[in-house]
């Protein structure tokens, strides 16, 4: 597959100016002083802010607490809009579109996003647009990245007005491979075929209220290690096939089981709180721990995800391994006596 993927360092250098429209031009000493402005900007930690689930200042039981009395109103809305907003199978339908140019995409996307300081809840949103676009739109694969890079622009402006750019710089980030024209005419191609239905749950909405159920142990370790277990999946194409709510779960088993192997990962709490029996997600885990195994989608040799979770700041979760299989009794159903109890006493009221 051949691609104009944009050369996103060269794009800092046409960023057009939003007063007075003129490019902005820098000497070789100024674009030096950016760039070490820009690492003393990621040793402060602006990378980790951007993937933590939680926020810097919150501990996970302060953060449970602001949303207990809402917490199953919530849930059950966004149970009901992830199924009401999935994606379909549309691969067999889309011939000009595979597995591996959609991983190379998405790799793409990783990379724009920490590039440019996307937050990770902008990536994973950009990512769903992609795929509900593709599950109802056809495409020819020259415009894929176009595609992209328009999902990124309309996530950015749907989760904050503070990471959005204008549609020509969108053109600049892919290397002048689209005009500011083609972006625009793809965001309204995207508005249209969405129903202007921008708002979707995606992995890390669950993620969040998952992780402040395990509150004990190092929890900022946790809540990196889930979001790369989630920025993985956003590379396999089967895990669209999964709910967001099932593909949190499963990273969160993941991860569990990789900081600590032998305790059991799912317990009776998580079960109870999360919904999901270990047996319901099985499947799921099983591919993102495939995931975790190579760090990678099969045919990518290196992914912008393995890279950005190797550095200090994210706790180096990428480089963290975990046993090559799963014991098969992590797999097996934990009864919940209480809620057996409750519904034989809830079947007897109807006899």
């Amino acid at each position: 597959m051949v691609m104009a993927w944009g050369k996103t360092k060269q794009w800092r250098k046409r960023m057009v100016d939003s007063d007075d429209e003129e490019r902005i031009e820098h000497t070789e000493e100024e674009e030096q002083s950016m760039e070490e402005s820009d690492d003393d900007e990621e040793s402060a930690g602006c990378v980790a802010g951007r993937a933590r689930l939680l926020d810097a200042g919150s501990e996970p039981a302060t953060a449970q607490a602001a949303i207990a009395p809402y917490i199953e109103d919530i849930d059950s809305y966004m149970r009901y809009l992830e199924k009401l907003r999935r994606p379909t199978d549309y691969m067999p339908v889309r011939p000009g579109v595979t597995a591996s140019c959609r991983a190379i995409l998405v790799d793409w996307l990783v990379e724009l996003a920490d590039e440019f300081n996307f937050p990770a809840d902008t990536l994973h949103l950009a990512v769903s647009y992609v795929d509900r676009f593709l599950s109802v739109g056809a495409i020819v694969q020259k415009e894929l990245q176009l595609l992209g890079a328009t999902a990124m622009l309309l996530a950015s402006k749907y989760e904050s007005d503070m990471y959005t750019y204008k549609a020509i710089d969108y053109s600049y980030m892919t290397d002048n491979a689209y005009t500011e024209q083609q972006v625009l005419k793809m965001e309204t191609h995207i508005l249209h075929l969405l129903k202007f239905e921008m708002g979707s749950p995606t992995a890390r909405t669950f993620l969040r209220r998952y992780v402040t159920i395990c509150p004990r142990g190092d929890v900022r370790k946790l809540e990196f290690l889930c979001s790369y277990l989630a920025d993985l999946s956003l590379l396999e194409y089967d895990c669209t096939k999964f709910r967001p709510s099932v593909v949190a779960a499963a990273c969160l088993f993941v991860a569990r089981f990789t900081i600590n192997p032998d305790s059991r990962p799912w317990n009776l709490v998580l079960q109870r709180r999360v919904g999901y029996k270990v047996a319901d997600l099985r499947c799921c885990i099983l591919k993102i721990h495939r995931l975790q195994s190579i760090g990678s989608y099969p045919g990518i040799k290196e992914t912008a995800i393995k890279d950005k979770y190797s550095h200090c700041e994210l706790e180096c979760v990428s480089a963290m391994g975990s046993p090559c299989e799963i014991p098969e009794y992590y797999f097996k159903d934990i009864k919940d006596h209480k809620n057996t109890t409750s519904e034989k006493w809830k079947r007897s009221r109807h006899i």
